[in-house]
């Protein structure tokens, strides 16, 4: 009896020790939602305070999309690679992107708005992943629901109108428009988390609820009189916020721009102001340069009244980035992100992304030399010891690099998916599985290219790239070679031995 009680009980252990990492995290994880007091937010009794990275791919890769479109929502490996990123860097939130809207120049792309009230599972099941798995890095999320842009394979408010047969412009003043939206709202708050089980509306890794992605930029983008289009885009923001919180009273509400502060402000469903703080930008409307100024100016507007959160800055020099991060943490503002991360790919390499044709690539954490043009190693250096002095903690030791990388073969050389924290690999190769084992390549990075804005229109933009070539290995043999990632703390555990016949 003994015997079968003993077997019993380690197979239930066995079953739990072989639950999903995020399942098992989730177990241990007690989070509180966060609060909002005045205009600071809180975590439990503590202030909620963060400095990190912004994350607009985690819900759908737009760039290097796959032709068989495989690689267009991040599975876990990518999704993890984001969210460890953010966390090793000090970051305890992000901001997603708005979700995509179906338009027909997108060429079938997969988005998560498909239709007339139709909203695509698959997508949806990749949010899942992502909530799920902020609990298993302590990052909070900050979701916008719609642009108010048409990016191409994003997609915005023109085209949910379109989804209708409604003109451009109805989405902000049409009933039926406006009915269509609350329809999405309901499925999206009282969403069940097919990864965790848990209803978003009631999911601590959210932060927040943003109404939305720039409204201020609705009517400039399209020519439009500002002052026409603000009280359209203020009385929606007032009425969806309103419905939010009927629907959803646990989270905060985030406002979307376009509409008079003071009112966003006033109003009691508006939780947190949002400032997007470019250098780049201001450079090229004549704004001032310096960014701070702007960001006291804010929150001076906002305080005692409204936590204001720098939700996306960036696009300029380490010099006017840093003096931006020391405003936002000497002041009251709650926290901020810089735009913006992304993250390994699955099949080798990374994805990448100019940003509107400024000397600014997308960050790969850790930073490597071909961000040399845009400070990536220094800018995500003093990045992390912000994130820290902001939470007014000591910033712990650097990690070793994880997971274990995985080598693929391609024609020309070979790939491989990356390890999270790695700052260069090592590539060995030996003529057993066994070994011995003889160093062919190291400090190797796999973030290698410049001219990302080139690559991005690239035909070949699609396929991971080749990162090295092994071009001493004798001819008609067969080889076994295997690859571990580096960091200033250690080493990954190696990677599984790849066979290869040259």
């Amino acid at each position: 009896m003994k015997l079968i009680f003993r077997i019993a009980f380690l197979m239930v252990l066995a079953a739990f020790c072989f639950l999903p990492a995020v399942a098992q995290k989730q177990k241990q994880n007690n989070w509180p939602i966060i609060i909002r007091k005045g205009d600071q937010l809180f975590e439990g009794d503590k202030p909620f305070r963060f400095m990190g990275l912004a994350a607009p791919n985690i819900q759908a890769n737009e760039n290097q999309v796959r032709v068989d479109r495989t690689n267009r929502f991040p599975d876990e490996y990518e999704i993890s690679d984001i969210l460890d990123g953010i966390r090793r860097t000090g970051g305890r939130a992000t901001r997603t992107f708005s979700l995509s809207v179906y338009h027909p120049d997108d060429n079938g792309m997969p988005v998560y708005f498909s239709g007339h009230r139709q909203y695509n599972e698959e997508a949806f099941q990749c949010l899942d992943r992502v909530i799920a798995l902020a609990h298993q890095y302590d990052v909070r999320l900050i979701i916008p629901f719609i642009a108010s842009q048409s990016f191409p394979s994003v997609r915005g408010v023109d085209e949910f109108s379109a989804l209708a047969r409604k003109p451009k412009g109805s989405f902000w003043t049409d009933p039926e428009q406006k009915a269509d939206f609350r329809h999405f709202l309901d499925f999206i708050l009282n969403r069940k988390n097919t990864v965790n089980g848990i209803l978003y509306k009631n999911d601590p890794a959210i932060l927040a609820w943003q109404l939305g992605n720039e409204f201020g930029s609705y009517p400039g983008d399209r020519g439009l009189k500002y002052d026409e289009w603000s009280p359209k885009i203020l009385e929606w923001s007032l009425e969806m916020a309103a419905y939010i919180k009927k629907v959803d009273p646990n989270h905060l509400i985030m406002e979307a721009g376009g509409a008079d502060r003071e009112k966003l402000i006033a109003d009691p469903n508006i939780d947190v102001i949002s400032d997007h703080l470019y250098e780049y930008w201001n450079k090229m409307s004549g704004k001032p340069w310096r960014l701070s100024p702007i960001a006291v100016e804010s929150y001076n507007q906002c305080k005692g009244r409204k936590p204001l959160m720098v939700d996306e800055f960036g696009l300029g020099t380490t010099e006017n980035i840093r003096e931006l991060m020391k405003t936002i943490r000497e002041t009251g503002i709650v926290g901020g992100l810089m735009w913006s991360i992304r993250s390994h790919r699955r099949d080798g390499g990374w994805y990448y992304h100019n940003e509107g044709g400024t000397p600014v690539n997308s960050f790969h954490v850790p930073g490597f030399s071909a961000g040399f043009t845009y400070d990536e190693v220094r800018l995500l250096q003093l990045l992390r010891k912000e994130a820290y002095l902001i939470r007014g903690i000591p910033a712990p030791e650097i990690e070793k690099p994880a997971p274990a990388p995985i080598l693929f073969l391609k024609s020309d050389g070979f790939t491989w998916r990356g390890s999270t924290g790695a700052a260069f690999y090592t590539i060995e190769r030996a003529e057993s599985p066994k070994g011995p084992w003889k160093v062919i390549g190291t400090g190797l990075e796999d973030s290698v290219l410049a001219e990302v804005a080139k690559f991005e229109a690239s035909p070949e933009a699609s396929e991971p790239l080749t990162l090295f070539a092994d071009e001493w290995a004798a001819a008609g043999k067969t080889w076994y070679y295997r690859i571990k990632g580096t960091n200033e703390a250690g080493d990954s555990e190696w990677s599984e031995v790849l066979k290869v016949q040259h």
